[in-house]
C-alpha cells in the first residue's frame, strides 16, 4: 500500500469515527435541528418573518451589520417570554442538494448562536435547513442567488 493509500485510509477512518459533519459546527449550542426533509408536519406559511439575513456565496459567518440585527432582534424576543422562534437557511441553486442542505444549516446554526449569546433561551429556538429548496427568486443570475443565499428568522 502507497503512502497516499494509507493517507486515505486514515482520513476515512478518522470521518468515520469523528463524524465530518461535525467539523465546522459548534455543539455547544442547544438549538433544535431540524432536517428540511425530516419533519412531516412542517409548514412553510407557519409565523411571522421577523428578520432575514442576507450571505455572501458559499459563506456562512455574519457581518457586523447582521450581527446587530440579530442583537436587536433578540432584545425584543426576551421581552416576550411566550415567543418561540424558527430560524430557516437557505441557498442558491449551486451546489448539490446535501452541499446545500448543511450550507442552510450552517447559516441557520449561526443566526441561532447569536440570539442565544444575546440571551434567547436555546429551548425557544428551532433550526430548518431547506438548502436549494425553497428560492426566494427565481433565476440563474447573481441578482436572484444574492436573495436566495439567507436565513430567515420567523417567530412562531
Amino acid at each position: 500500500m502507497s503512502a497516499l493509500e494509507s493517507l486515505f485510509v486514515l482520513l476515512t477512518a478518522l470521518c468515520a469515527i469523528g463524524g465530518c459533519a461535525n467539523i465546522l459546527y459548534d455543539e455547544t449550542a442547544d438549538a433544535t435541528v431540524v432536517s428540511a426533509t425530516s419533519e412531516a408536519k412542517y409548514s412553510d406559511s407557519e409565523g411571522e418573518v421577523s428578520r432575514t439575513i442576507y450571505f455572501d456565496y458559499d459563506r456562512y459567518d455574519l457581518s457586523s451589520s447582521s450581527i446587530s440585527q440579530i442583537r436587536q432582534l433578540a432584545d425584543s424576543i426576551k421581552s416576550n417570554s411566550s415567543a418561540r422562534l424558527r430560524v430557516e437557511g437557505h441557498c442558491d441553486e449551486r451546489g448539490t442538494r446535501e452541499y446545500n442542505l448543511a450550507l442552510g444549516e450552517r447559516r441557520a446554526n449561526a443566526v441561532a448562536e447569536i440570539l442565544i449569546l444575546n440571551g434567547v433561551n436555546s429551548a425557544r429556538i428551532t433550526t430548518v435547513s431547506y438548502g436549494e429548496e425553497r428560492p426566494n427568486t427565481f433565476g440563474s443570475n447573481e441578482e436572484a442567488w444574492a436573495k436566495n443565499r439567507r436565513a430567515v428568522v420567523k417567530v412562531l
